[in-house]
């Protein structure tokens, strides 16, 4: 059995501003993916991809990695969220269509590069996917503290150049 990482009160409070980020960063890149030039535009895509990867992993993961026997100190969605709680979202489209692939194309070089990504078609797609999830998850969270702390941290990150004008 791997030994528990201790989420303190601290952490908790200091991993929101990191979850935000990670979440506002993703958003940004959407935007930037659809709306950019190339060939900028294109790294747009790895940033979008490489957060949604992220992002997923906070929304739906049920438990840290491991390594050597111990949890990682990974931030999860159920840290803000009662104990017991079922996840109420869901994100279909990358569980189905891009998460076995992206582990490729992100990850690894590998010759099982199959699937070609056209940012047009699945940008909008992937994004709403995850926006319904993210307000999912923010209406979850019942801790008062914690719901201050996020709409702290989005405005935070709303207020920072490249951010204006975005809604997170």
């Amino acid at each position: 059995m791997a030994t528990l990482y201790r989420v303190t009160p601290a952490l908790l409070k200091r991993g929101i501003e990191h979850v935000c980020y990670e979440y506002a960063n993703l958003i940004s890149a959407a935007h930037w993916d659809l709306h950019g030039q190339a060939p900028w535009r294109t790294h747009c895509d790895d940033a979008f991809l490489l957060g949604y990867r992220k992002m997923r992993d906070f929304l739906m993961r049920h438990k840290r990695s491991e390594r050597r026997s111990a949890e990682l100190p990974d931030i999860l969605a159920g840290d803000y969220l009662p104990s017991g709680f079922i996840r109420a979202w869901d994100l279909p489209t990358w569980e189905k269509e891009w998460q076995t692939e992206m582990d490729k194309q992100l990850a690894h070089i590998t010759f099982e590069r199959e699937k070609e990504w056209n940012h047009l078609k699945w940008i909008p797609t992937l994004e709403s996917e995850m926006r319904t999830a993210w307000a999912a998850f923010l209406n979850s969270v019942i801790d008062t503290a914690h719901k201050t702390e996020f709409a702290s941290q989005l405005a935070s990150c709303q207020a920072k150049p490249g951010f204006n004008g975005l809604t997170l």
